[in-house]
């Protein structure tokens, strides 16, 4: 009975002519093309144009042996597996052939079936070898394609293997950082390397159960990325010595640290919103009593530069009273699908000539292929605007803005980054707080209020000696009708 594998190439390799022509009738039988030869000389120049599934081999040839015939079969390349067929009292021949990678032996002389049996182990050899490959496939590409960073380390803080999701999270190919010493420290940021670094060396040092952290990682263009870097196993030196690798994983959570952000600043904004409308009222009315008892006082000649004081400071105090009004007051917002990347790259062409004028760089990196955002067109403009128009402000003549668009798994962010010359303070969400007078713009408060309507956030923080303000939108707030609109008293605190 024929097998399965038709037409497969054979070779047989022995100087009995009659154990040739039996071997290849037999071969032919069964389905396989043999080629048979006397010589080893034959066989190699055989091999320089045929590729052979599996080789027999008379280990006791004229001018080289099977041994070495095998040897150099191997350095070719030009056969999968070498079955030896060696003669009686043959032993350390056989020793031999073993440390040189021998499947199978048949010892001389030997019947048919005995040459069927061995065929049998050869192709059931070949079955599993084929069902490893495809579970080595399957795993390589599920390792692939996970969408966490999977990494081997070794001790020289070196990556042994990165799977293809490190282009996405830190914008590195595998072939960029594998086998590159000391690369690792690198990719963390300077505040938390120490930290991660000590993690690890302990690791390599005494092993242990492993470790979970969170840590900012720098991106190959520079921008921060959270993530979780988690240890999962360890690999010690054949000797039993220190660890020489350790497997883990990185875990982007960038998009889930600015949701956080978000939901806390919202919390805040709602206590601001309750706190401020019952100020609003409560301090009012006693400061225009303040203010009109010193006006009073002015008209009867009373002249005392405490009087002026008052004034001056009931006045500032209405203002900001007036600012928090304005701050609560409903506002209108129309959803529609618009596209951030043209939004921004709108509000960059209006603002081009104060841009110019002040020979400032400005570098766009727009994430490509984005979905539509449901927002309000005119009111994220404004945003955009202002933005940018106030880290202008912020920026030495000859500076650089760099403006990013992302989208995550549950919002849309838009990012602007320069180097001020104005220090930051200890607490930037006091930026967006309606306290402060306004400039030439609607200001960060009005920013954030706008922003609050679109139920999205803004944050401000420092990175490697840059100020950072990022907008936050839901992608999916709610539904978006075109020409529709909501009031804002639905988004008041």
């Amino acid at each position: 009975m024929q097998t399965e594998i038709a037409s497969e190439k054979i070779l047989v390799v022995d100087d009995n002519a009659d154990m040739c022509r039996l071997m290849k009738s037999f071969l032919e039988f069964k389905g396989y093309d043999p080629i048979v030869c006397a010589g080893p000389m034959h066989a190699l120049e055989l091999c320089d144009d045929h590729r052979f599934g599996l080789a027999f081999i008379d280990i006791n040839l004229p001018n080289m042996s099977g041994l070495d015939l095998a040897a150099k079969l191997r350095e070719k390349g030009s056969a999968a597996e070498v079955v030896f067929i060696t003669g009686s009292g043959m032993m350390d021949h056989a020793v031999q052939a073993i440390k040189l990678g021998a499947s199978d032996f048949l010892r001389k002389p030997f019947g048919l079936s005995e040459l069927e049996i061995c065929l049998r182990r050869y192709n059931e050899r070949k079955s599993l070898k084929k069902q490893i490959e495809l579970a080595e496939k399957r795993y390589y590409d599920l390792v692939q394609g996970l969408p966490l960073l999977v990494f081997v380390l070794r001790n020289d803080l070196g990556f042994d293997f990165v799977n293809y999701t490190c282009l996405c999270i830190l914008g590195y190919t595998p072939e960029e950082i594998i086998n590159v010493p000391g690369l690792f420290p690198e990719l963390i940021h300077n505040d938390d390397r120490q930290r991660v670094l000590r993690l690890f060396q302990a690791m390599f040092q005494e092993g242990g159960p492993g470790f979970s952290t969170d840590c900012r990682m720098i991106h190959k263009k520079g921008r921060l990325i959270h993530a979780i870097v988690k240890s999962i196993s360890t690999c010690r030196g054949a000797d039993g010595s220190d660890v020489e690798c350790v497997e883990g994983a990185i875990v982007d959570i960038t998009d889930r640290v600015f949701l956080e952000k978000a939901l806390v600043q919202k919390e805040k904004l709602r206590t601001l919103g309750a706190i401020s409308a019952e100020v609003a009222h409560e301090v009012r009315n006693p400061l225009v009593a303040i203010g009109g008892f010193a006006k009073r006082l002015q008209k009867k000649g009373v002249d005392q530069p405490e009087l002026q004081i008052i004034l001056n400071e009931s006045a500032r105090l209405e203002r900001m009273l007036e600012r928090i009004r304005n701050y609560l007051k409903p506002l209108d917002v129309h959803f529609e699908e618009c596209s951030i990347n043209a939004i921004v790259k709108n509000s960059l062409d209006l603002l081009s000539p104060e841009i110019e004028s002040r020979q400032i760089d400005c570098l766009l990196e727009l994430s490509e292929d984005m979905a539509a955002a449901c927002v309000d067109r005119d009111i994220l403009g404004q945003v955009c605007i202002n933005l940018i128009r106030n880290a202008v402000e912020a920026i030495d003549a000859r500076g650089t803005l760099k403006v990013r668009t992302m989208e995550g798994d549950h919002n849309f962010h838009i990012e602007f980054r320069n180097r001020s010359t104005r220090p930051l303070v200890k607490d930037p969400e006091t930026l967006f707080l309606p306290f402060e007078e306004g400039g030439q713009s609607i200001g960060l408060p009005l920013c954030n209020r706008f922003l609050k309507a679109m139920e999205g956030t803004i944050t401000c923080s420092e990175e490697q000696g840059e100020i950072v303000l990022t907008v936050s939108l839901p992608k999916t707030a709610r539904p978006c009708q075109p020409h529709g609109h909501i009031s804002g008293e639905e988004c008041a605190p």
